[in-house]
């Protein structure tokens, strides 16, 4: 048993004759069977091409329409009969008496089929958009910076169900130079390979294309500033480090006879920095949606990018405008779950307060530690993590300053920036997840927001009057939805409530643009 396939031009007079011979054919023979397909007019000869080249005709002849011969009962490759001549030869010479009554009709007729086709096939594409228009149902993610190496590490988990469910995710990427578009280009193609089911469709541009944010749902800014000058910082210390191994090791020094390596803090340019994100505020809040929710994770600059976005773009609620600290909180989570042998998800209310790219504090105040391995234990009970170590002074001395360090630590491993990539990506996925869909628990977390003094507990004393009421800094917050961000109240020790203050002038200061 035979098909044959009749391809051509939806508005074709020749692909309306070779289908009415086909169909005539069709009625009046038993196994003779037809497939039509019609293709637009402007898609003809990339079409017609690809399906030479996908069954090796070496025919020349191009023009619509084109029949082939497929053998649906013993396969092999598809043969071709060729165009309307062609085929009605055929037709004539196996089925010649059949098509007396078939050669009387018109050329009109063929012509208001050709009509008939065109405008069908046009009601059939509207239909299919209107069908998807209504199926799906689009949110749009744009990463700005994509460029930046833990862009990479996001996926596939960001199209999982976990953090956008029931929803088809329409990624677009940006960069701010041309150089990396290649490099997005790339990526992009291997993000289509995952085939996930929540993906739908990808777009690349440059972060200075003010329409490429035109109905963006949750932008992620990982564009950060002081990413190449934090690099170039680091090898120098690395070198550094190297050299005083050397002289240590001539020196015949044993390892707990070696003074401690202290890296000197650097320096970072924040007017340049506040410009910089000044300006992408702006390009995004023309076309920005009142609902979009805008996570900055630019690690080194995520303070003064946080400053610029929330004083800049004024067409959203302060609260959509978070600032990542989670990364600083899992690495000081990972030093105390370290400490008694438990998983850094484990370790529950550890807040980071004040200036995540400067002086903060991590509040172990209501610290508490999950499953673990003690005299009463429980899956679900609760120990202080301060009575389980019993070791006050590694909470006040020792804690920050690893924390602090860690970066320079992991960087001088073998995997290099590789570690630094992965734990950051980690802290955004997770935070995303919390943020959209709420935190499955009780227990609260830190980040970078806009909140006032008394919305912290900080009540007007002397040392306080020169406050702003608008405070941006890293606070602890319970998270329960999208719009549910709620800063608790710190209950902070005496010590621990004058050094925030202390932090929060620095910070007016620090981060004072105008």
């Amino acid at each position: 048993m035979a098909k044959f396939v009749i391809d051509g031009k939806a508005n074709c007079p020749h692909y309306a004759k070779a289908e009415l011979l086909g169909d005539y054919l069709q009625r009046n023979l038993p196994n003779f069977t037809i497939h039509k397909w019609s293709i637009e007019a402007k898609d003809w000869d990339d079409w017609i091409n690809s399906i030479y080249e996908k069954y090796q005709w070496k025919s020349t002849k191009r023009s619509s329409p084109i029949i082939w011969r497929e053998l649906l009962e013993r396969g092999g490759r598809s043969t071709l009969v060729g165009d309307l001549d062609d085929f009605q030869e055929y037709a004539q010479s196996y089925y010649g008496t059949i098509l007396d009554h078939f050669m009387t009709n018109s050329s009109a007729l063929f012509r208001l089929i050709a009509e008939e086709n065109f405008q069908q096939y046009t009601n059939d594409i509207q239909l299919k958009n209107q069908y998807i228009e209504q199926t799906i149902n689009p949110y749009y993610v744009c990463i700005v910076g994509a460029h930046h190496p833990c862009a990479y590490e996001l996926f596939p988990t960001l199209f999982s169900t976990n953090l956008f469910p029931n929803r088809d995710i329409c990624l677009r990427l940006t960069t701010n130079n041309i150089s990396n578009l290649s490099y997005l280009q790339a990526m992009s193609m291997e993000i289509e390979d995952l085939a996930c089911k929540q993906f739908h469709n990808i777009e690349i541009s440059l972060q200075n294309n003010e329409k490429f944010y035109e109905n963006i749902d949750f932008i992620l800014i990982i564009d950060d500033y002081f990413f190449e000058e934090k690099q170039k910082y680091f090898d120098l210390l690395v070198n550094e480090k190297l050299k005083l191994n050397k002289l240590y090791d001539e020196a015949n020094l044993f390892d707990d006879e070696r003074p401690p390596f202290i890296p000197e803090k650097i320096k970072y340019d924040y007017k340049k920095a506040f410009n910089y994100y000044k300006i992408l505020a702006n390009q995004i809040q023309t076309n920005i949606k009142s609902t979009c929710q805008i996570l900055i994770a630019c690690s080194n600059s995520t303070m003064i990018a946080t400053q610029a976005f929330i004083k800049t773009i004024k067409n959203i609620p302060t609260n959509n405008i978070l600032g990542l600290s989670r990364t600083i909180e899992n690495q000081a989570k990972a030093r105390i779950g370290k400490k008694l042998n438990v998983d850094l998800k484990n370790i529950v209310d550890l807040h980071i307060i004040g200036d995540i790219n400067g002086e903060y504090i991590i509040d172990t105040s209501h610290c508490q530690t999950i499953d673990y391995e003690g005299a009463i234990w429980a899956r679900t009970f609760l120990r202080n993590s301060i009575d389980m170590l019993a070791d006050s002074k590694w909470f006040k001395e020792v804690l920050g300053k690893e924390v602090e360090n860690r970066d320079f630590d992991l960087y001088t491993r073998a995997e290099h920036n590789r570690i630094l990539v992965h734990t950051q990506a980690s802290a955004i996925l997770s935070f995303i997840q919390d943020w959209i869909n709420g935190s499955n628990d009780d227990y609260s977390y830190s980040c970078v927001m806009s909140c006032s003094s008394s919305s912290l507990g900080l009540t007007e004393t002397n040392d306080e009057e020169q406050i702003n009421e608008n405070i941006i800094c890293s606070v602890p917050v319970m998270m329960k939805g999208p719009e549910e961000i709620v800063p608790i109240d710190l209950n902070l020790s005496s010590d621990n409530r004058l050094t925030l203050i202390r932090i929060i002038k620095d910070m007016q200061v620090k981060y004072k643009m105008d």
